[in-house]
């Protein structure tokens, strides 16, 4: 099995497993209009609004999750603006980032900007640039961005930490509704 197919799987996983738990957290809790809430790069200290547009659609690739809004994704660009802000090392790593994705999706697609193509095109200029120090850069700043948000925590239906309450043995170790039972 090639890593491309095991890729593709993983995608497909995500999407059902990821869209069937959304659903029914919709359903139950009417967060209908959660999908729908924008995200604005106007409020940037570092970064223009095209980089912050390029770094967003960067991390819809890395972690994507079409359920999640543009909200989720900006406050991980709105993380890296502020330490971009906070270190020139960071800016330049961070704006040249930003220029590389987008000369090599001009030079490779049809002189389309990185976010014009869609998340197959995306994904392949990503892996030309994953050994780069921006690409680990921005690979942690939306790992820790999305899946430590509490808020997001929600809508996967995680519950959080459990240590502060006895565990998971004595707190949700055995409350999936979702599993067959035996």
């Amino acid at each position: 099995m090639s890593n491309d197919d095991l890729e593709l799987r993983r995608r497909a996983f995500l999407k059902v497993a990821g869209g069937s738990a959304f659903m029914s957290l919709v359903a139950g809790t009417g967060l209908a209009t959660l999908s729908g809430t924008a995200w604005s790069a106007h409020h940037l200290k570092a970064l223009s609004d095209s980089e912050a547009r390029t770094l967003l659609a960067m991390a819809r690739t890395l972690f994507p999750h079409d359920f999640l809004a543009d909200s989720f994704y900006g406050k991980v660009v709105t993380s890296v603006d502020e330490k971009a802000a906070a270190s020139d090392d960071t800016k330049t790593q961070v704006t040249e980032g930003a220029a590389r994705l987008d000369r090599l999706a001009r030079k490779n697609f049809d002189n389309r900007s990185f976010v014009e193509l869609d998340e197959k095109a995306r994904t392949r200029i990503l892996k030309t640039i994953e050994k780069s120090p921006f690409f680990s850069t921005m690979y942690g700043e939306t790992l820790g961005g999305l899946y430590g948000n509490p808020d997001i925590w929600k809508i996967f239906g995680f519950e959080g930490s459990s240590v502060e309450h006895g565990g998971y043995l004595e707190r949700g170790f055995d409350d999936i509704s979702w599993l067959p039972k035996e």
